[in-house]
């Protein structure tokens, strides 16, 4: 009896029509978890974007990051968006609004910077600009609560030649 094998020569030619498709199927995947980031970043922002117009909206035209007319700390503003709050701004952990607390909660939990996988806000001061804060690694995201203006914190840009940080 005589045993079937593959030559040499055969698996060479297998292998090398392998490694072609490789090549080209490879970079079409990066494009595309390229693509899924700059829409998730997006999405998150026209979300944020809107809860803050609704969290102004409720306290009078104020947006989140002050209470009693004065800068609230980062911690409050966290509070602030997931937790209840007053008409003044004071927020508490609760998600049920009861008495004085009737605002809110206006998100579940900080969203993940798709880059960076990064919750937390900084604070941006009103003369900084935001692709000056960027620096993609103290946290997800860049706030000025002067003007209610939310950003993703990331510096670079996208395919479409777009800075991150100007979404």
């Amino acid at each position: 009896m005589t045993k079937r094998a593959f030559s040499l020569v055969e698996l060479i030619l297998v292998v090398a029509i392998l490694g072609i498709l490789a090549a080209i199927v490879v970079p079409q995947f990066t494009t595309q978890s390229a693509a899924a980031r700059e829409s998730a970043a997006k999405d998150v922002l026209r979300t944020m974007r809107s809860q803050i117009e609704l969290y102004k909206i409720q306290h009078d035209g104020t947006p989140p990051g002050y209470v009693n007319g004065g800068q609230a700390l980062v911690a409050v503003l966290h509070l602030q968006f997931t937790g209840t709050s007053k008409l003044n701004g004071e927020a508490v952990a609760s998600t049920i609004p009861a008495g004085d607390y009737k605002y809110g909660p206006y998100i579940k939990k900080l969203p993940e910077n798709p880059y960076n996988g990064l919750t937390n806000i900084a604070y941006v001061a009103l003369a900084t600009d935001f692709s000056t804060a960027a620096d993609g690694a103290s946290s997800g995201w860049l706030y000025k609560k002067e003007t209610a203006e939310f950003r993703l914190n990331w510096t670079g840009a996208d395919s479409d030649g777009v800075n991150y940080v100007d979404y």
